[in-house]
């Protein structure tokens, strides 16, 4: 599995308390903030870097907000994006005040061993 700098829920590099050394994650916790990450970026928005990189989130805008053709969306974003994932097995989300969501997912990764494990996490996206 890789490795990778850690970064908090704001997108923050995170400092290591001890070594005051830049904060590394790996193994599942690192697969769980590379989706996240994933969904973060807006399709097309790495224009000149990875063109076909991110999720659509066309269908977040507007009234008529639809949690499937929604959901859709970002597990495709997840599994084109992240190859260890085998399974998208939920996307929730959670209205959150102004006009906000809070998106949840569960993976099934494979592990460098064969064997699968889940791994999970959020995001809040502003509509």
């Amino acid at each position: 599995m890789a490795r990778d700098l850690q970064v908090d829920q704001d997108g923050n590099l995170v400092i290591d308390p001890d070594t005051h050394d830049l904060a590394m994650v790996d193994g599942l916790d690192e697969i769980a903030q590379r989706i996240k990450a994933t969904l973060e970026i807006r399709y097309g928005e790495m224009v000149n870097l990875d063109p076909e990189m991110g999720a659509d989130y066309t269908n977040f805008l507007g009234k008529n907000f639809n949690e499937n053709f929604a959901a859709a969306d970002m597990t495709s974003a997840i599994e084109a994006d992240v190859p260890e994932v085998e399974s998208v097995d939920s996307i929730r989300f959670i209205k959150l005040p102004h006009r906000k969501l809070k998106v949840t997912f569960t993976a099934t990764v494979q592990n460098d061993d064969g064997t699968t494990s889940t791994v999970e996490g959020g995001l809040p996206v502003a509509t």
